[in-house]
């Protein structure tokens, strides 16, 4: 099947459906929200269905990798405690050039509702 770049670009409003950052078609990857290297857990469905193709950054995409959103959630929410290993990062948090918050993480697409 074909994917048709157009109509996922479009399906956010030209952003990442991660971190709802703008992009080009261009710029966009087309990620597969249920991941394809787990396509055979759902042999009855089509894994290029529409509504498992997310418009996505580079980024995001390359990250994200073969996960399965949640589990790419989590290791989002690691993201500090890693980076506070860091030298430079505790410099830059000791000089106020980062701030901490425990803020969730809430990918774009979860903050999008769609009439219809």
């Amino acid at each position: 099947m074909r994917i048709d770049r157009q109509a996922v670009y479009k399906k956010y409003n030209g952003r990442c459906s991660y971190c709802g950052m703008e992009i080009t078609i261009k710029q966009m990857q087309v990620d597969h929200y249920w991941p394809q290297f787990l396509a055979h857990h759902q042999p009855d469905k089509d894994n290029n269905r529409e509504e498992n193709l997310m418009p996505s950054c580079q980024k995001c995409n390359i990250h994200k990798h073969g996960m399965k959103p949640e589990a790419w959630r989590s290791e989002l929410e690691r993201q500090v405690t890693m980076l506070r290993k860091s030298a430079q990062f505790d410099r830059a948090l000791r000089f106020g050039q980062v701030k901490i918050t425990e803020k969730p993480i809430v990918f774009y697409f979860e903050t999008i509702f769609w009439e219809g």
